[in-house]
Order: C-alpha cells, then structure tokens, then sequence
C-alpha cells in the first residue's frame, strides 16, 4: 500500500506546505532560460513560480493525482509522473529544486545519485524537507495507538528524516559538495479545532486506510496524546522539524 493523495485537501488544508518553501526559491536564484527539475512538484503552487522567473521547469510527482491536478491548474508548464528514487536524467539539468519531498523517498542514496546524474557540470541542487525530530511527538503518539489496534506503526508512512552528519555523508556518496546544511525547528500552526485531524487525514492515508472504520478512535486517541504539547491557545500545530540544503555537482564530476 502506498500513500495516496486528494490534491485539493492538500491545496486547502495543507497550503502552508509551499507557502513556507516560497524562500527557498530565493536560495536556488533560478536564472532565466534555465532548465530546472522540481522534485516532488505536488500540486504545482511553487512550479509556478520557478516558471515565472523564466526558466523552463519540468516538474515531477510520484503521484499521478498530484500531477494530474497540476496540469489542470497549470497547462502551460510540464508535469510527469515520476519516482525520485529512479531518475534517469543525465546531465540535463542546471538547477534541481525540492520542497517538502524528500522525506518521502526512503532511498536517499538512490535519489542523490539521480540528482548528481541529472545536473549538469556545475549545477545546483537545492532543497528542504523533514530532518530529524520532525513530528516527533505525532509519530509517537500514532504509533501508541497503532500498536494498539495491531497494526505495525513502521508502516505508515515511512518517512526519512536525517540529521545534518547524515545527510552530509548522502551527498558525499553521490558526488554533490554541500553549500549549506541547516537543521531547524518550524512549529507550524494548522487552522481550526479539527486541525490535526485534518493533518493526519492528508499525510497518513495508509493508516487511515487500514484502520477503515477505527480511523475516527484513532484520530482522537492521538489528538488526546498530543494535546499537552501541541495545543496552545486554542490553536494545533505540527512539530516540524526542517533540513535546508545547497549543493553543486562539481565541474569536474
């Protein structure tokens, strides 16, 4: 079973997602005429930018809802169904860009390889996702309860979220040379009561999937657990936990 998406629960409910990654574009300083790689592209919100900068954006999404969704909104700029553990670009690109995807690929090696492939001499890759710690107190609390009904918690979803030595020795393997490496916390505020539920509903489909009618037992049972530590006047929010990167495939690789 794989994690499925609903493109506009994630637009309405998640779009926090590429509001906050807007900066990261200001790291990579696309350049007009560019030929740029957006890895895990989703809905397509911050493919729309990279393009309006001017350079020529090819963006990618292992889920063909997401992609699907992203040609209907933006029918000018060029999507495909793809799996950033498997890329098979060679030397095509001049910057690869990513935003809150990588976490979801439990094959680093695999996917920092593809990337050193893709870029060219010189090329830069830039990108931020989950880093260590990252929702640490919901994945507790869901695997609490996991366990609890029977089902194996290391299951749903499996999520990769290394620290700043980790990740430094990913893109050594691959052949990238680091810029920059930040690790840091981003407490994100989710709108409404019904917050987290929400949040749990778009990032744990497998689970929610699975559990079938427990679902609703479940989602208040976490919720229960993550109260002391995520409810603060009045308001959820996610213990995110980000890593920022820059890297550059040298000249001579």
């Amino acid at each position: 079973m794989t994690q499925t998406w609903a493109p506009e629960a994630y637009r309405t409910k998640a779009g926090f997602v590429a509001r906050l990654g807007r900066d990261l574009i200001a790291l990579l300083d696309p350049k007009p005429g560019e030929r740029v790689l957006d890895l895990g592209s989703g809905t397509g919100e911050l493919t729309a930018e990279l393009h309006a900068s001017g350079a020529r954006v090819l963006g990618i999404d292992a889920s063909p809802e997401m992609v699907e969704a992203a040609r209907r909104s933006l029918p000018g700029i060029e999507f495909a169904v793809g799996d950033g553990q498997a890329l098979a670009y060679v030397d095509e690109f001049d910057c690869v860009f990513s935003n809150a995807a990588l976490h979801w690929m439990p094959d680093p090696d695999a996917v920092a390889r593809g990337i050193a492939r893709a870029l060219k001499p010189r090329g830069r890759f830039v990108a931020e996702f989950g880093g260590a710690g990252c929702v640490a107190t919901i994945s507790e609390a869901a695997a609490i309860e996991l366990r609890a009904r029977g089902r194996d918690p290391q299951a749903f979803p499996r999520w990769y979220f290394p620290n700043v030595v980790e990740y430094a020795g990913v893109l050594d393997r691959a052949g990238l040379e680091p810029r920059l490496l930040h690790l840091f916390e981003r407490p994100t505020p989710l709108e409404g009561e019904d917050g987290l539920a929400e949040w749990l509903g778009i990032f744990m489909t497998r689970a929610r999937e699975s559990l079938g009618p427990e679902w609703p037992e479940f989602v208040a049972k976490v919720a229960e657990r993550c109260r002391p530590r995520l409810h603060r006047d009045g308001v959820w929010f996610v213990d995110y936990v980000r890593l920022r990167l820059s890297a550059v495939r040298p000249a001579s690789a």
